[in-house]
C-alpha cells in the first residue's frame, strides 16, 4: 500500500488534463471571434458595395440627364440586400440574399448622401451596414451579444477637365504617331469594350487635360496609365437633334465666280431651300464662302485643293470625303433662327447656335492627305465614324466639342485644342471608393 500512495506514474497525463480545459476554451473563443471576423467581412462587401452603387446613382443624378428612377438609397439596399445585409422586412430588392435570420440575430442597414467627409467637401454616400448576434463562450467573459459592423464611403469625383472629344459608340483609337495637344480639355468615349481606347505603337504624342472611357484600354501602359476607364458615361449634349428627320433638298443654283475665281455657297431661306452640291465644285483652286447662315451640302466629296471657308453651319445631306489639299474652315455662328432652318429643325434653333459641323447620317468622314479641318464651334457626326490619317490637321481653336460615333488618330494626325480654356463642357463623373 505504501509504495502505492508513492507512485508518480498518470501524474503527467492529469496535469494535461487539467491544463487542456482552458486551452480548449481559448481555442473555441478564438474560433467563435473567427467567425465574428468572417461576417465583418461580409458585411464590408455588402457596405462597399451599397457605397458605390449609391455613388452610381448620385453621379447620374448631378449629371442632370439620369434615367434611373430609383433613389440613392434605393440602390445601396439593394445591392446590401444583394451581399446578404437589410433592414428587418426590407427583403424585396431584385437578387437578394436576405432570408430569415436565426433567433436573437438582427441586421439593419443605413445609406446616407453626405456633402462632406473626413475634412473634405464633396458629394458623397456613406454605407453603414451592422448585425447584432448573441454570443456563447464570450458570454462567460460578460459580453452577451456582439455588434459586427462595417462602413464604406463612395465619392462622385469629376475627370480633370472636361471633354471636348466625344466618342458616342465606338472607340478612340490612336496609331503611329499623332499629335495631339489638348492640355485644357480631353477625351472622353461611351464604348464599354476593354478597347474603348485603344493605343497601337509608341511614336505618338499627347497632351490632354482628361482622357475616359466607359470601358477599358488597351496599349502601353505609358499611355493607359493616364487614362480613367469604366466611368459612367459622358452627358451627351446634343441628343436631342438625334431624332429630328432630315430634310430631302434640291441641288442649288450656284452663282458664278466673283471676280477673285471664288464661288459663294447658297444659304437655306425660304426662297432658297436647296443644298449645296460640292461635287460640282471640283477643280482649279477657286474657293467656296460662306456669309453667315445655313448651308446645306450635297455630293460626295471635295478635292483636288478645294476649300470651303466662312461663317455659318454646314449640314451634310451625304458623306464628306476630304483628301488630296482640299479643306474646311468654319466658323460657326454665335446664334441661329429658326427662319434659317427647315420646318423639321426650327425647333431646336437654339442647339445651333455655336455649331460648324452637324451631319447625321452614318457616312464616315475620312481626312486624310494634307487635307484639314478647321473649326470654330461644335461638330456633332453622332453617326459617323471620323478618320484622320496620313497629315490632316483639326483644329478647334476656341474649345468647342467634336462629337462623333468614334474617332481614330492615324498616321501623323494632329489635333490642336491649345486655344482652349476651361469652359462649361459635359462633365464626366466617376465614382471612388474613399472609406
Amino acid at each position: 500500500m505504501h509504495n502505492l500512495l508513492r507512485c508518480r506514474r498518470g501524474t503527467v497525463a492529469f496535469v494535461t488534463v487539467v491544463a487542456l480545459v482552458p486551452l480548449i476554451g481559448v481555442v473555441a473563443l478564438g474560433g467563435e471571434a473567427g467567425s465574428w471576423y468572417v461576417t465583418k467581412q461580409h458585411g464590408q462587401n455588402a457596405a462597399d458595395a451599397a457605397a458605390y452603387s449609391g455613388g452610381l446613382i448620385l453621379a447620374c443624378q448631378l449629371s442632370g440627364n439620369c434615367a434611373d428612377p430609383q433613389s440613392v438609397a434605393y440602390r445601396g439596399k439593394e445591392f446590401a440586400a444583394q451581399n446578404g445585409f437589410c433592414n428587418a422586412g426590407d427583403t424585396s430588392y431584385p437578387g437578394t440574399r436576405c432570408g430569415t435570420l436565426p433567433t436573437g440575430i438582427s441586421q439593419t442597414v443605413q445609406i446616407n448622401q453626405l456633402t462632406s467627409w473626413n475634412g473634405s467637401n464633396g458629394n458623397f454616400v456613406q454605407a453603414v451596414v451592422q448585425q447584432t448576434q448573441p454570443t456563447y463562450l464570450a458570454r462567460i467573459l460578460g459580453i452577451p451579444t456582439v455588434n459586427i459592423g462595417a462602413t464604406a464611403v463612395a465619392q462622385v469625383k469629376q475627370t480633370p477637365a472636361n471633354p471636348c472629344i466625344l466618342a458616342l459608340t465606338g472607340s478612340i483609337s490612336f496609331q503611329g504617331s499623332p499629335n495631339i495637344n489638348a492640355p485644357s480639355c480631353g477625351m472622353a468615349s461611351y464604348d464599354r469594350n476593354t478597347d474603348a481606347l485603344n493605343f497601337t505603337g509608341g511614336g505618338m504624342s499627347l497632351n490632354l487635360g482628361s482622357l475616359s472611357a466607359a470601358g477599358g484600354c488597351t496599349g502601353a501602359a505609358s499611355f493607359c496609365g493616364n487614362a480613367l476607364t469604366y466611368l459612367p458615361p459622358v452627358v451627351n449634349p446634343f441628343s436631342a437633334l438625334d431624332g429630328v428627320t432630315m430634310p430631302t433638298l434640291p441641288d442649288c443654283t450656284l452663282p458664278k465666280k466673283d471676280s477673285s475665281g471664288n464661288i459663294a455657297l447658297v444659304a437655306y431661306s425660304a426662297a432658297t431651300p436647296c443644298a449645296n452640291n460640292v461635287s460640282k465644285l471640283q477643280g482649279g483652286s477657286t474657293g467656296v464662302t460662306m456669309n453667315g447662315g445655313v448651308y446645306f451640302l450635297s455630293g460626295s466629296s471635295l478635292n483636288g485643293g478645294q476649300s470651303i471657308t466662312g461663317t455659318g453651319l454646314l449640314i451634310p445631306l451625304g458623306s464628306v470625303n476630304l483628301k488630296g489639299s482640299s479643306s474646311i474652315n468654319v466658323t460657326a455662328n454665335t446664334s441661329v433662327t429658326a427662319s434659317q432652318l427647315p420646318p423639321a429643325l426650327q425647333p431646336y434653333a437654339s442647339l445651333f447656335a455655336n455649331m460648324a459641323i452637324y451631319d447625321r447620317y452614318s457616312a464616315d468622314w475620312s481626312i486624310g492627305g494634307t487635307s484639314h479641318v478647321t473649326f470654330t464651334g461644335n461638330m456633332y457626326l453622332p453617326n459617323a465614324a471620323v478618320t484622320l490619317q496620313g497629315n490632316p490637321t483639326g483644329t478647334a481653336s476656341t474649345c468647342e466639342q467634336l462629337v462623333a460615333a468614334s474617332l481614330a488618330f492615324n498616321g501623323n494626325a494632329t489635333f490642336d485644342n491649345t486655344g482652349c480654356s476651361a469652359g462649361t463642357k459635359p462633365t464626366s463623373q466617376y465614382v471612388q471608393l474613399v472609406s
